[in-house]
This record gives structure tokens, sequence and C-alpha cells, in this order.
């Protein structure tokens, strides 16, 4: 107490913060505790909201009314954009089987002489994954005009990595079409199994909307070529038709996996046979020359004198890293939007 007579003022002070600390504390313990009750409602009303949205609509005429009017609208507009995909990707025209690889050849000797202007490297077989196809021809004239497009959509692809500038495509591959695979013998399976995945098969079927073909490449580049390769790859304006450049081919990526060619690093012991830089000689001093008559004077040249550059210093390091090449392997969807009279019909049919 005499403290406090002594220093009155600083009494009133330290006052005033432990009132204000109990103050706070006492906002705060509040605050908290409002907190708490607060985020146990929100919990409490997100797992009611989570289960009433997993519960199944009451077969009410109003639900079902609802929803069908739900599912016509999303239908309705999944069509709308069918049909501008539609106008926007390339329909083959109709080819002869015999046509068809006349026309493979033809492309292949194409692509041949750009990637040799290029200076890019193709498979010894290469054939846009169409290879059984220069000795035999097509079961029908139908399947080669499928084939036709899919060649075009090949050959969209082909042509921009080596547009790129690839160092060299060492692999590519393709998946066949189902009218290609129409002869084959379909697997075995349990009559029970069989009749569980039928309907499924053709509700599946019913309600696909487009086709995708994978066309699989291996190809060795750099970072320049991969930068340009993906980003031209994702643009339909870089895919355009050959037979009508006013329609695209459509992408997506499947798989993308990108190593270094060069695993290892060079070795220590490598670095260390780079031959020292030699120090330069040091320069002596020349004997003035004698002093000469006028008679002794040559007249100097009044044309232009070509100036030699000394001759480069021996290199003294190695790059390490960003030298070396890429190893790509990329699996790509080419993706064919069907009609809707094509989806609904023409798919269910399909086993």
């Amino acid at each position: 107490m005499d403290w406090i007579r002594e220093n009155k003022t600083l009494a009133s002070i330290l006052g005033v913060i432990i009132a204000g600390v109990l103050g706070l504390g006492y906002m705060l313990y509040n605050a908290w505790d409002a907190y708490v009750v607060k985020k146990d409602e929100y919990i409490a009303l997100g797992a009611r909201v989570a289960s009433i949205k997993g519960m199944a609509l009451a077969p009410t005429p109003e639900n079902l009314q609802q929803k069908q009017a739900a599912v016509d609208e999303y239908g309705a507009k999944v069509n709308q954009l069918s049909t501008a995909l539609l106008f926007l990707q390339p329909t083959p025209a109709p080819i002869t089987d015999a046509d068809f690889q006349k026309k493979l050849l033809e492309r292949i000797k194409k692509i041949k002489e750009m990637a040799d202007a290029l200076k890019v490297r193709l498979p010894p077989d290469f054939g846009f994954g169409f290879s059984e196809y220069l000795g035999s021809l097509p079961k029908s004239d139908a399947i080669a005009t499928e084939l036709s497009g899919y060649l075009d959509g090949v050959e969209a692809i082909v042509k921009l990595a080596i547009a790129s500038k690839v160092v060299s495509i060492d692999l590519l591959d393709r998946t066949k079409l189902p009218s290609e695979n129409e002869g084959a013998p379909a697997p075995a399976a349990g009559k029970k199994s069989a009749s569980k995945a039928a309907p499924k098969a053709a509700v599946a079927a019913s309600r696909a909307i487009s086709e995708k073909n994978t066309v699989s490449i291996v190809a060795t580049l750099d970072q320049a070529a991969l930068q340009t390769f993906m980003s031209r790859l994702a643009n339909p304006a870089d895919m355009k038709s050959e037979s009508d450049p006013a329609k695209s081919h459509f992408t997506s990526i499947r798989l993308l996996r990108v190593e270094n060619q060069a695993r290892v690093g060079p070795p220590r012991s490598a670095a260390n046979r780079i031959a020292p830089a030699q120090p330069e000689a040091a320069a002596t001093p020349e004997a003035a020359p004698a002093p000469s008559s006028d008679k002794d004077k040559k007249t100097e040249p009044t044309g232009p004198v070509a100036i030699v550059p000394p001759a480069p210093a021996q290199p003294d390091s190695m790059p390490v890293i960003g030298q070396e090449k890429l190893k790509l392997q990329l699996e790509i969807d080419l993706v064919k939007f069907l009609s809707p009279q094509t989806a609904s019909t023409g798919n269910a049919a399909r086993p």
C-alpha cells in the first residue's frame, strides 16, 4: 500500500492494464464459446445436408416431374453442344478399300519427305499404325471410310510433332476401331455374368456422345520442342484437317510421361579431363626499327585490311545439366463426337 501511495501514477497505469487484460480475457472467452457453438451447429448442419442429398427422392408425381424436367434440360444442352462440335469436326468422305490403301501409301511418302526436310527420324516400318493395310485391304468400303477419317487424325498428330522439331519419333501405334474387331471372337463368360453385364453395357452405350481412339507415340526431343508440341496439341486451330481446313480434330491427353534420355550425369572424371587453359605468353618487346631513308620506305596498302581474330581460349568448364534430350511417352485420345441419333441408336447396338 505504501508503494501505491508513493507511485500513484505507475499504480494507476498498472491497474488500467490489469483491468484491460481481464476484460479482454472475458471477451475472448465469450467469443471462443460462441465459436465452438457455431462450429458444432455448422458440422451438424453439413451432416444433415449430406444425408438429405444421399436420400432417394420420394416417388411422388411432383418429384418425378421436376427430375424429368432437369433431365430434359441437361439432354437438350448436351445435344446442342454435340451439334456444334459435329459441325466443327471433319467428316470423312466415302472411299473404297483400294483407294484407302492408295491414300495410305501417299500419306506415308509425304510424311517421310517432310521428316527428311526437317531432319526428323522416323521408325523404319513407319505406317501411321496402319501397316497391316499396306499388304491387305479393309474388309469393306464402310470400314475403309472410317479408317480414312482415323488416318487423317493420326496424320495431324504426326505432322504437329514433326513441325515442333522433335529429334525422332521412335514409336507410333494406335488402337483398332470396333469395326476392325467385329470378326474377332468374344471372350467367354458365364451366363449369369453376361445377363447382368448386358443391360449395363446397353445403358452406357446409349448414353455415349463420343468415341475415343487412342494414339500412342514415343519421341525424342528437347525442352523447347516439348513445350511447343504440348501447347499446339491442345489448340484445335493447330489440328486442322487437311481435307477441310475449316474443321479440326479434337484430342485429349490420356497419359504423359517425360524422362531424361541420359538418366545419369557425366562422371566427375570427365570434368577433370578438361585441359587447363594455358597462360598467355608474356609479350616480349620488339626492337625498335632502325631509321630508314626515303628510298627504303614502302607504300602502305590503301585497300581494306583483313582483321584476323585471335584463336579461342581452351574450354575450362563443361555443362552438366540442361543439355540432354528428353524421352516422351504420350497417349492421345482422338475424340469423335457422335450425332444424337447415332449416340442413342447406333451405339446401343454395339456389344
